[in-house]
C-alpha cells in the first residue's frame, strides 16, 4: 500500500510575539465528548527568544516540560530532575518558561506528568519516534533556510509505503520522497537514495525532524541537486535474542531482500549500484557501514554521519570478516562520504574506525563540523551529501 501525503513535513512554526495573558485564555478544564475542543497555543516564542510552553491537565498534580535538545530544558543527564517545572497559572494551565531563549530550528519536546512522557495533546506536529510519540516546533533562521518550506518552487510528495517483510515475517512502513515532476508519470527513472534515522528515532524522523523533503526540494529548485528518489526505512526490527542496534542482520536481510526489490518494482528507480545510495545517522550510519559500505554490488555512493564502530568486540568482528568486502570497495572508488560534529560525543569512535579504513585502502571524503550529535548537524550533513552523491545526469536502468 502507498499513502501520499504533501504534508508530512509539517511543523508548528513560531514567530517572536507577547505570549497571551492568562485571562485572555478559556479557562482550562476537561471537555467532555459532545463539547468543542479547548483552544490555546502551547508554545509561545516571546521577544527575547525565550519560549513558553502551556498545558491543560485538570487532574495532573504536577507536570514538565521534557526535551534532549532545548539548553535550557534539564535533561537529567546529570543526575538532577528531568525536565522543566511547570507552575499552575490561575486559569488552570501548567506554564514554564525557558530561561534562556531557544535557538533556531526544530526542536522536539513533550510534557512528562506522573512520570510518563506524552506528546503534546494540543500540538498537530507530532515526532514519531522509535516507540511512542513527541511533538515539535520550528523557530525559523536566515542560516537555516536550506531547510525550510518555499512557496515559490515546486515540492515533491512524501509516501507511506507498506510491505511485507519475509525476512522479519512481518508488515513494515518505509517513507518514501518523489522530486517534483515525478507525480506526473512518464518514462524517466531516478537515483535512488537510502537514509536511515538514528537509534531513538523512526522511518518518519528525517522528514519530521530532519526535513529531509524540503531540504531535497529546495536542492533540486536552486540545480544544486538533481532529482532523486530518498527512501527512509525503520531501522529497528522485532526484537529477537542476538540481534542488537549495533549488528543488526534482520534489518540488513530486510534492506537488500524485500525493501530494496519493492520499491524497485514499485517506483521508477534506476535499479544499478551507482545510482543507488546508503547513508546513515549514529545508528543509521552503523547500519550503513556494515551493511552498505561491504556491498559495493548493491551500493554505490556512501554517506556515514556521526558514528563509529562501538566496542572494541564490534570493530573485531569487522576486521575478521569484512576487510575483503572493504577492500573490494576501495577497489571500486565509490564516493564515500564520512562526518561528524566536532563537538560530538561519538568522536572517538571515530579514530580506530578510519583507521580500519585507510588499512583497507580506502579513500573517502572526512569532513568535520560544527555541532554536536544533533539533528542541527544532520539536516547540514543531508543537504552537503545530497549536493554530491549522484551526477546530475539522469540513467537509465
Amino acid at each position: 500500500m502507498i499513502l501520499r501525503s504533501h504534508l508530512l513535513a509539517g511543523t508548528m512554526i513560531l514567530a517572536a510575539a507577547p505570549a497571551l495573558a492568562a485571562p485572555d485564555l478559556d479557562a482550562c478544564s476537561t471537555r467532555g465528548p459532545t463539547q468543542a475542543p479547548l483552544e490555546y497555543k502551547p508554545v509561545d516564542l516571546l521577544p527575547d527568544g525565550k519560549v513558553v510552553f502551556r498545558l491543560c491537565a485538570p487532574e495532573a498534580a504536577s507536570a514538565r516540560v521534557v526535551s534532549g535538545d532545548i539548553d535550557s530544558v534539564p535533561t537529567g543527564y546529570d543526575g538532577g530532575p528531568q525536565g522543566l517545572a511547570m507552575t499552575r497559572d490561575d486559569r488552570g494551565y501548567w506554564a514554564a518558561t525557558t530561561a534562556k531563549p531557544v535557538s533556531p530550528g526544530v526542536h522536539v519536546y513533550g510534557f512528562s506528568i506522573a512520570g510518563t512522557v506524552i506528546a503534546d495533546p494540543q500540538s498537530q506536529s507530532p515526532a514519531n519516534e522509535a516507540r511512542g510519540a513527541r511533538s515539535t516546533f520550528y523557530i525559523p533562521s536566515p542560516g537555516l533556510a536550506f531547510g525550510a518550506y518555499r512557496p515559490d518552487i515546486a515540492h515533491g510528495v512524501v509516501s507511506t509505503v507498506e510491505y511485507a517483510s519475509k525476512s522479519t515475517d512481518s508488515l513494515r512502513r518505509a517513507q518514501v520522497y518523489t522530486p517534483p515532476g515525478y507525480e506526473g508519470g512518464g518514462d524517466r527513472r531516478y537515483p535512488v537514495l537510502y537514509l536511515v534515522h538514528g537509534v531513538g528515532d523512526s522511518e518518519l524522523s528525517w522528514v519530521q525532524k530532519g526535513r529531509a523533503a524540503y531540504i531535497l526540494d529546495n536542492l533540486i529548485a536552486d540545480g544544486k541537486a538533481p532529482p532523486m528518489i530518498v527512501v527512509m526505512p525503520f531501522g529497528h526490527t522485532p526484537g529477537r535474542p542476538g540481534v542488537d542496534n549495533r549488528f543488526n542482520s534482520d534489518f540488513r536481510d530486510d534492506l537488500i531482500n524485500d525493501l530494496i526489490p519493492a520499491i524497485d518494482a514499485r517506483f521508477r528507480t534506476e535499479p544499478r549500484p551507482a545510482r543507488r545510495a546508503m547513508a546513515g545517522l549514529s545508528m543509521g550510519g552503523l547500519h550503513t557501514i556494515n551493511f552498505g559500505l561491504t556491498r559495493p554490488d548493491i551500493f554505490g555512493p556512501i554517506g556515514i554521519f556521526s558514528i563509529g564502530f562501538i566496542g572494541d568486540e564490534n570493530l573485531a568482528r569487522f576486521e575478521k570478516n569484512d576487510m575483503d568486502a572493504l577492500r573490494r570497495r576501495a577497489a571500486a572508488r565509490t564516493f564515500v562520504y564520512y562526518t561528524i560534529g566536532k563537538t560530538d560525543p561519538v568522536m572517538p569512535l571515530v579514530g580506530p574506525t578510519r583507521r580500519l579504513f585507510d588499512a583497507a585502502g580506502l579513500k573517502y571524503q572526512y569532513v568535520e563540523t560544527e555541532g554536536g550529535h544533533e539533528w542541527s548537524v544532520w539536516r547540514a550533513d543531508l543537504r552537503d551529501f545530497a549536493t554530491k552523491v549522484f551526477p546530475s545526469a539522469p540513467g537509465k536502468p
